[in-house]
């Protein structure tokens, strides 16, 4: 399936990297365009995310209840004659999850683990996502671990901040956004577990119920389209109101670093914004 193809109120999960900060966006299709999928906006702090790095992007398909992943190449904020919204590009084809596979989720929190029972050597790691058969963590480059190592991981989680902890089993090697991640088999389905996978399928349930959007219910769909692609083609990027000099005291003639330091500034704000907003959901 391609993206444009995805069906009008399906579920989008959002899990992007932005200078080292893991974040997890949600938001709903609309209706695909010629250049990709017209979805809600996402905002943060009155700002409209910005994402031009490719970003691992899961979509629960109103259409056939399935859920599809696929790889973002940008996902841009796009003004139209309706209003602010967001367009998702991907050039890859968007792949059903494997119905026979434990249905996993992700977590993406900090944790601590032990490796072979050494409690008094922790090392860090991420909680990328669990399943009820297995878990994976992202992990240091320098941490050392083998296939067949016995890991016990503690993570906490939920508005309560839960502490859970699991027996588990390495047994596969991959990465996650180029970074180094470690699969493996849970050996200890614990209460703990049984409830915290419950609770996210409710949580996952309710995206289904997401309504469909209708711009301008006095016109059809595609007309909604065309006036959309219309809007896209049309905009065109404000000019700034002033030159900035660099501060290393250059003219600014030279477009390339201009263009670069606006990138720059505009990036460490986003990831001022973030860790402000992850320290809030941790606290």
């Amino acid at each position: 399936m391609l993206i444009n193809e995805v069906a009008n109120g399906s579920a989008i999960k959002i899990h992007a990297v932005i200078n080292g900060h893991s974040v997890v966006l949600l938001t709903s299709a609309i209706f695909g365009v010629s250049g990709g999928l017209l979805v809600r906006p996402m905002e943060y702090f009155g700002k409209y995310m910005e994402i031009l790095e490719p970003s691992n992007c899961e979509i629960r398909n109103k259409r056939d209840g399935r859920v599809y992943k696929f790889v973002s190449t940008t996902i841009t904020p796009v003004k139209t004659r309706y209003g602010n919204f967001h367009l998702i590009k991907s050039a890859s084809m968007l792949e059903p999850e494997n119905e026979r596979k434990a249905e996993r989720f992700h977590i993406e929190k900090l944790g601590l683990m032990s490796i072979n029972g050494n409690s008094l050597d922790l090392k860090n790691c991420i909680v990328h996502d669990v399943s009820m058969r297995g878990i994976s963590l992202i992990i240091d480059d320098n941490t050392k671990i083998n296939i067949g190592d016995h890991i016990d991981v503690m993570f906490r989680y939920g508005a309560m901040l839960h502490n859970y902890e699991l027996s588990t089993i390495a047994v596969r090697f991959f990465t996650v956004q180029d970074k180094k991640a470690v699969g493996c088999t849970i050996s200890n389905i614990n209460v703990d577990l049984i409830t915290l996978l419950v609770s996210m399928k409710k949580e996952l349930a309710n995206l289904d119920n997401v309504p469909e959007t209708d711009l301008n219910p006095e016109i059809s769909q595609d007309q909604q389209v065309l006036e959309v692609e219309e809007d896209i083609a049309a905009a065109i990027p404000e000019r700034p109101s002033s030159i900035t000099i660099p501060a290393n005291g250059t003219s600014g003639n030279n477009p390339k670093t201009l263009r670069e330091q606006r990138k720059e500034e505009k990036m460490a704000q986003q990831a001022k914004d973030i860790a402000s907003l992850l320290d809030l959901k941790d606290i």
